[in-house]
């Protein structure tokens, strides 16, 4: 079977995002070495950072607040953010982008039976940009899978990267928060406590925006 033009692209952009991640692999376990590797491409180094977030929207070889944490450690806090934000819309929007092209039985595997991933499935117009965004704001929602459901669903484009955005945006300042002080634990006393505050501090406030949207949600169904 002859592939067509869009759906060759894709396979091709799905294979030299794997190639990149085997060949950085090892330099994204060791900061010292990354940051040295960084440091000799001067400006370009921004650039292959974003490539570098967005290939880990398609293929999480590492968990992304150590990423996040490492940009903070290497370009500073803001720079940092922003880098790691950039990267993940853009990988974000090519997961969508290669699951609409493809859509084939091994995208489909990515697809977990969790609860929420289930409902953005089949999600009603209505809530998708809500879906969306609970969906960015739970850390154990695997960001791929999301992606590709979303490709796969009818969802417009533009909800799913408002969504992604708006959901990220404070996802990502919390990862960068923690994965930063993962990465400095030693280097200061009250690193430590610092690290283990920002995990409580996470865990409260996001675990209770899943609780609120819950409540919310078996309160409709009781009135329905």
């Amino acid at each position: 079977m002859i592939l067509s033009k869009k759906k060759l692209n894709s396979l091709l952009t799905l294979l030299f995002s794997l190639v990149l991640i085997i060949y950085l692999y090892p330099r994204l376990q060791d900061p010292a070495a990354l940051q040295m590797f960084l440091a000799n491409l001067g400006w370009k180094s921004y650039l292959l950072n974003l490539l570098i977030v967005a290939m880990q929207m398609l293929f999480p070889v590492v968990p992304f607040p150590l990423l996040a944490g490492l940009n903070s450690v290497l370009f500073g806090w803001v720079p940092g953010f922003l880098l790691s934000l950039g990267g993940s819309l853009m990988g974000c929007s090519l997961g969508f982008w290669l699951a609409r092209s493809l859509g084939h039985e091994w995208i489909q595997k990515q697809i977990t039976k969790s609860y929420i991933l289930g409902k953005m499935a089949s999600i009603p117009p209505r809530k998708s940009l809500f879906l969306i965004i609970l969906a960015r704001l739970t850390p154990i929602c695997p960001a791929a899978a999301v992606n590709y459901i979303a490709g796969l669903s009818t969802m417009k484009f533009r909800i799913f990267f408002l969504g992604s955005f708006l959901g990220k945006l404070p996802m990502i300042a919390w990862e960068s928060w923690v994965g930063h002080y993962f990465w400095q634990i030693s280097s200061d006393p009250d690193n430590p406590k610092r690290f283990i505050i920002a995990l409580v501090i996470g865990a409260l406030v996001f675990s209770g925006i899943w609780l609120v949207y819950r409540l919310s949600e078996k309160r409709q169904q009781e009135t329905e």
